[in-house]
């Protein structure tokens, strides 16, 4: 290497994407809002118009060759659902650090040309990575790029001939599978980083540091990286044991890249507990909870709390503060019976249907759909699958009439317009949440979801949804303390967290004080009658001492001795009132950072798929039980 040739390191790594971040829609606390203007936008297209522009004549062609029931009326909300595709994809490109390229350092202008070369050349090399949205960002501690595209694929002969697919589309640009899962996004990623080296070397720099395109790892991944990476510390150890070994200088080098690696991997894992704790304004301790069901329980009712928490595998990542609360609630649980009573069957699958259906008799039809029998007469009765006999709908209470049934039926539409009105005056941050009600309304219904109740004890609606209502609460959090944006949200989390300390070191403080200041009243005591009293020398050395005391003070008589007096049996009930403030407080920063965590799922843009992710995974719990009964039987004929 050249002296003259200056080294920098290079990041090239795929992120979820945030427009709204990317666009500069909301200002993050790491941004310079002064350098805001200098950004360099490339380009600035809305998604869902470029889905129009890409995909709409293979749309209408795929529609006019297909049966009615499996068009698709809208390509964008078709891939929205999808649980394989993504609507874009973002991939995050740096050059350098804040000390080399940064702002006001040697090489930011060189960092700055360089990006702007790679980001002109980028949709030529890749043609099939449609490019909507990219920006230059110069308003951070480095300058990078963020680059969000959708990938297509052509000549397809399944579903759509132009269509969304990473896969399919690197294929196309001559990059194919080899083994691994997604190594065509790792040989994708690998070609892009040369381009970028070459760039370097084009303009007198080296790559220092390894990019990574690595996400983040899950709990288990976790666990397994620290294993891995004991392992590799143990093989470097036993080689250096054995000087008859011959190694290479690339074997060593690509184990120390997998060091590396996994230790890197182990401090982002850390990081981001420490982020989660410090916008909860709490330690995060991990919960271990092996039972799907027990965890949702567990969630739902933290969720009831106000309790913020980070659910991973089968670990719940919670406040310090609430462990004691988490335990009470897992201990309630109750590992549910294996069968529910036929009229609590019954009301739960109307319930399911109830907003789904137009009227009353396609839900009669959509009951006979799941194996119900219907009778109808002076009174309506149906029997279920699992039943012997027929119910009549009048047992199940007055909300089951054939009549009140109709009545919901007519007024499912009542609340999401309520939800619409409400969302026309507010402001842009509780539109996003407005959205959400509305798109989970829209999931209930074209999912049927199992019933989720806030309150068991009342008749299920969108108002008494767990979900919906989980929502509603953090909007009902912005209005109680005034919180119009995303920066109002983090910094009243600050403010909350700071007033908790304050007090705290408060009550630690008066806490401590408090057998100084009895201390020094016994000493008052002394030296006022002392006075009185002519000492003898025997005492003036400790006489000379309480004087500082009373200086301490400013206190010149005994009477006022009884003024300290009164703080010293006032303290324990000022302390307790501080607590109580420390506990409201943290009652607030708890629904703040509730709000926090919520808000930043919605932003990530996979808060319904993450939904309906979620109750596909319960039924499919719920028909695996039903798959093994069926699977033992053949064994008991057999036996027999």
């Amino acid at each position: 290497m050249s002296k003259n040739t200056k080294s920098v390191s290079l990041t090239f790594r795929v992120d979820k994407g945030v427009l709204e971040h990317n666009n500069r829609d909301f200002i993050a606390k790491n941004v310079v809002r002064e350098r805001v203007p200098d950004n360099i936008t490339y380009k600035k297209e809305n998604l869902r118009e470029k889905y129009h522009e890409l995909f709409d004549d293979a749309l209408k062609e795929y529609n006019a060759n297909i049966r009615a029931d499996r068009r698709i009326p809208d390509y964008y909300s078709h891939i929205e659902k999808s649980k394989q595709e993504k609507l874009f994809f973002e991939i995050v490109v740096q050059i350098g650090e804040k000390d080399n390229c940064g702002i006001d350092a040697e090489h930011f202008e060189e960092a700055k040309k360089m990006l702007d070369e790679y980001m002109k050349a980028f949709e030529e090399r890749n043609p099939n990575m449609k490019v909507f949205n990219a920006v230059m960002h110069l308003d951070e501690a480095t300058p990078h790029l963020h680059i969000d595209f959708v990938p297509v694929c052509h000549n397809q002969t399944r579903g759509l001939s132009t269509r969304v697919s990473l896969k399919k589309a690197l294929e196309e640009q001559g990059i194919s599978a080899k083994s691994k899962k997604l190594s065509e996004w790792q040989g994708w990623a690998e070609a892009e980083k040369k381009q970028l080296n070459e760039i370097l070397r084009k303009h007198g720099f080296s790559q220092a540091i390894k990019g990574a395109h690595y996400a983040h790892m899950s709990v288990d991944e976790y666990k397994e990286s620290r294993k891995e990476l004991e392992k590799l510390n143990k093989h470097i150890n036993e080689l250096k044991q054995k000087p008859d070994v011959e190694i290479t200088q690339e074997e060593i080098k690509m184990i120390k890249n997998q060091n590396d690696f996994m230790r890197s991997e182990i401090v982002k894992r850390d990081e981001k507990i420490r982020i989660l704790s410090k916008k909860a304004g709490a330690r995060f301790v991990p919960f271990e909870v092996y039972s799907p069901d027990k965890m949702q329980f567990i969630t739902d009712e933290l969720q009831r709390s106000n309790i913020q928490f980070v659910e991973e595998s089968n670990t719940l990542y919670i406040p310090d503060w609430a462990t004691k609360n988490c335990c009470a609630i897992a201990a309630k649980y109750q590992f549910p019976s294996k069968s529910t009573g036929i009229h609590d069957e019954i009301k739960l699958d109307i319930d399911t249907l109830v907003y789904s259906c137009e009227n009353f008799p396609q839900l009669l039809d959509k009951l006979r759909e799941k194996g119900y029998e219907i009778k109808e007469g002076k009174y309506l009765a149906v029997k279920s699958p699992n039943a012997q006999r027929f119910v009549r709908l009048k047992t199940l209470g007055e909300d089951y009439l054939p009549q009140n049934i109709e009545k919901r039926i007519a007024d499912r539409d009542k609340f999401p317009k309520q939800v619409q009105a409400r969302s026309a005056k507010a402001n842009e941050t509780e539109q996003r949440f407005y959205s959400t009600i509305t798109q989970t309304v829209i999931a209930v219904r074209t999912f049927m979801f199992r019933p989720q109740k806030t309150n068991p004890k009342k008749i299920y609606s969108f108002e008494n949804d767990k979900e919906i209502n989980h929502l509603s609460q953090q909007l009902l959090t912005m209005r109680d303390f005034n919180l119009n944006s995303r920066d109002d949200i983090y910094e009243a989390a600050e403010r909350s967290q700071k007033k908790i300390d304050d007090t705290l070191a408060q009550i630690r403080k008066l806490t401590e004080d408090m057998p100084t200041l009895k201390s020094d009243i016994a000493q008052l005591k002394f030296y006022f009658s002392a006075r009185q009293n002519n000492s003898d020398a025997m005492n003036q050395v400790r006489l000379a001492a309480a004087k500082e005391v009373a200086n301490k003070y400013g206190i010149t008589s005994a009477e006022e001795i009884e003024n300290l007096e009164t703080r010293l049996r006032l303290s324990p009930t000022y302390i307790s009132s501080l607590k109580n403030e420390v506990s409201e407080e943290q009652m607030k920063l708890s629904r703040i950072s509730d709000l926090v965590h919520t808000y930043e799922k919605i932003i990530e843009g996979n808060y319904i798929d993450n939904l309906v992710a979620a109750e596909r995974e319960r039924r499919q719990r719920e028909e695996k039980p039903e798959e093994k009964k069926q699977d033992r039987t053949p064994d008991k004929k057999q036996a027999i």
